[in-house]
């Protein structure tokens, strides 16, 4: 698979490349959720922070969730109960609360991939 990473924290983006790279994916990263946006990348899976300087992960995740072709989302947050906070936005998709561990965000992460298959099949009826 391919995933994304959008994170301001280099830490996070390393520790997690790594990991994913070293699970056999191909990992591409960035810094802000307006550096995801000004490539033309697709990819199987977007592992997005909640909290970016600028556009915030959750207004990225509406954007991405309106285009022809949704993108699968988990979320990351350092912050569990603030998401909670923001559960109307994010309720639908996958997240997983900083620290987390390999198990925890692979599930999330085919959550976000059969979700957004059974979101496209839905829209193709």
């Amino acid at each position: 698979m391919t995933l994304a990473i959008v994170d301001d924290d280099d830490d996070v983006r390393t520790a997690l490349t790594r990991l994913l790279c070293s699970l056999g994916h191909h990992v591409k990263v960035f810094a802000s959720a307006e550096e995801f946006e000004a490539e033309t990348v697709t990819v199987d899976c977007l592992i997005l922070d909640v909290r970016l300087p600028g556009l915030s992960g959750l207004e990225l995740r509406e954007r991405l969730r309106n285009r022809a072709t949704p993108t699968p989302v988990v979320l990351i947050t350092g912050d569990r109960d603030r998401l909670a906070g923001d559960i109307p936005q994010a309720a639908d998709t996958p997240s997983v609360a900083k620290p987390f561990d390999e198990v925890e965000l692979l599930a999330a992460i085919a959550d976000a991939i059969a979700f957004g298959k059974a979101r496209s099949q839905s829209h193709a009826h």
